[in-house]
């Protein structure tokens, strides 16, 4: 004959075991981890969409003052582009970078890399009092 009490108790415990591990074991974690990882994917996109308005409003500022460079001083785009080169070789290569690596700090609020000369954090806007937007040109 069936003992239904220790049916019921299988059930029971059976039951226990798929809440445990749904709630507090592995789905919970893997829950956790999405719901995390979802967080930091959401705040890289922010970021990203961040750097991409800064990046065409400097574009956007720089065409201006270029604009207004060749208006008011006769500056020609050949002369811009010798002057671009200038620039390139200063570190020592032509690359289409300018690279200090030697004239790198980090920024006091957020801790990141960032040129000496800079007078703003471009990560977190922080404003540096030791900035010279000069000191390598």
């Amino acid at each position: 004959m069936i003992d239904w009490s220790d049916l019921f108790d299988l059930y029971e415990t059976q039951v226990d075991i798929a809440d445990r591990v749904v709630t507090g074991g592995k789905l919970g974690e893997l829950g956790a981890l999405q719901s995390n990882s979802n967080r930091r994917l959401t705040a890289t996109s922010d970021r990203v969409r961040d750097l991409e308005k800064r990046y065409e409003r400097m574009q956007l500022v720089t065409a201006a003052l270029w604009q207004l460079l060749k208006v008011h001083t006769g500056l020609t785009d050949a002369d811009l582009k010798k002057y671009i080169e200038k620039v390139d070789l200063s570190d020592g290569k032509l690359d289409g970078k300018a690279s200090r690596k030697s004239s790198a700090m980090d920024c006091p609020k957020c801790s990141r890399r960032i040129l000496k000369s800079a007078v703003v954090c471009p990560w977190c806007s922080k404003r540096l009092s030791s900035g010279d937007p000069f000191e390598a040109t």
